[in-house]
């Protein structure tokens, strides 16, 4: 009788020890940082005003990641996200990438803040390699000298025209 009531109090203390124990151990645990970066499959699930950067080893691969905005190498800002692939960017000359399996498309923009330089095609955005360097780079050609609503600065050479704003640059090489 005694050997039937341990075995009845540990078969029953156990599930209740169980029990207790994972309820107060994911009160203890600490909340899992946010990944630093992101892999976007779905151009559709992207968030405006989120940084970007291509996975590959160039532009030709449609593969982005979702990467801090303040970060050395975020060039690339989502300016809109089109629920359509065949959909129009607003006025403004984007970068357009288009994901035919999710039918949607990412209008992009440089990812600027005034004195930032750039590697970029003024004459063809679209085509052109969007990358921020330190404006002593050989490769960057021109500086942001302002990012207004309205005109640009005498000092600008010329202004880029986007949606809700006008990002004025001057050359640099």
């Amino acid at each position: 009788m005694v050997v039937r009531q341990t075995v009845m109090v540990c078969v029953l203390a156990v599930p209740a020890y169980l029990g207790v124990w994972w309820a107060f151990s994911e009160a203890d645990e600490p909340t899992p940082a946010a990944p630093e970066s992101l892999f976007l499959t779905d151009y559709s699930k992207a968030a405006k005003g989120s940084c970007v950067k291509f996975t590959g080893p160039g532009e030709d691969d449609l593969g982005l990641t979702v990467i801090d905005c303040k970060g050395a190498k975020a060039a690339l800002k989502v300016g809109t996200v089109l629920t359509n692939t065949n959909g129009e960017c607003p006025r403004g000359e984007y970068k357009v990438l288009r994901d035919t399996r999710h039918n949607a498309a990412l209008c992009l923009l440089p990812n600027a803040t005034e004195g930032d330089c750039f590697e970029l095609d003024t004459e063809d955005l679209q085509r052109s390699v969007v990358a921020k360097f330190d404006c002593a780079a050989p490769r960057a050609n021109v500086q942001v000298v302002g990012i207004t609503e309205e005109s640009c600065p005498e000092e600008a050479e010329l202004g880029v025209p986007y949606e809700e704003m006008t990002l004025c640059l001057r050359r640099v090489r």
